[in-house]
């Protein structure tokens, strides 16, 4: 039985990439690694192809590897893993972290996170003031119009089903930006919890692959779908 699928979309980086996926390989083969290059035009497709054939992974049935022949973006990605994902648990991961201590267990606290709470869960939230401008993110429990943040965020797979619509679990309507908070306010709508699970053992990086796109273009565009969906 697959305990914990871990979905990591990808956009260039292969180095960071090589390096996520070195330090996820020694967790135990009760995991699944699900990776989605978004049209990487680096040698990202070329190295993961030969990773995969230097680690013999091409026939195993716990890591998957698609590829995307245009950049459909962080949300349309995440949903493409979900749904090859056999796990009781999904975990959507970025590929900029790197695990610097308990490599083979640091996972431990997600799963019991997930089957614990029937919520969402991570180790970063994120605050909005009540007109949704960004306020902060912090690694402990907020309250208010707050978030959990998309670089690490699980739930067991009934909860995703109960967020997702037409084999959607985040909302396409925005490519990037915003696509935790709306997932995140979804959730407390539904009064599925929103609960912030330590992981110290994990450091991200945060915003590579943010830095090779028109940030303040995305942004905007899904705050304006957010202020759209869920200002009133």
């Amino acid at each position: 039985m697959i305990k914990l699928s871990i979905v990591i979309v990808v956009f260039n980086k292969w180095n960071f990439t090589k390096s996520c996926l070195d330090d996820l390989a020694h967790l135990s083969n009760d995991h699944e690694i699900i990776v989605i290059d978004n049209a990487s035009s680096d040698l990202t497709h070329s190295e993961l192809s030969n990773y995969i054939v230097q680690l013999n992974l091409q026939n195993n049935a716990n890591f998957v590897f698609y590829r995307n022949e245009e950049n459909l973006f962080h949300s349309y990605a995440c949903n493409q893993g979900f749904n090859f994902s056999k796990g009781k648990n999904v975990l959507f991961l970025n590929n900029d972290i790197r695990v610097k201590s308990n490599h083979s267990n640091w996972t431990k606290a997600i799963i019991e996170g997930c089957e614990n709470t029937n919520g969402l869960v991570g180790p970063t939230m994120g605050l909005l003031d009540k007109d949704f401008n960004f306020i902060k993110e912090a690694n402990q429990q907020l309250i208010g119009n707050c978030y959990l943040g998309g670089w690490c965020v699980a739930a067991n797979k009934k909860t995703w089903l109960k967020l997702s619509n037409n084999k959607q679990v985040w909302n396409e309507d925005y490519p990037m930006y915003f696509n935790d908070t709306d997932l995140s306010f979804r959730a407390k709508k539904l009064d599925i919890p929103l609960t912030v699970i330590p992981l110290s053992d994990v450091v991200h990086f945060g915003k590579i692959s943010a830095s090779q796109i028109n940030v303040a273009k995305l942004y905007n565009e899904g705050r304006k779908v957010f202020l759209k969906q869920w200002a009133r």
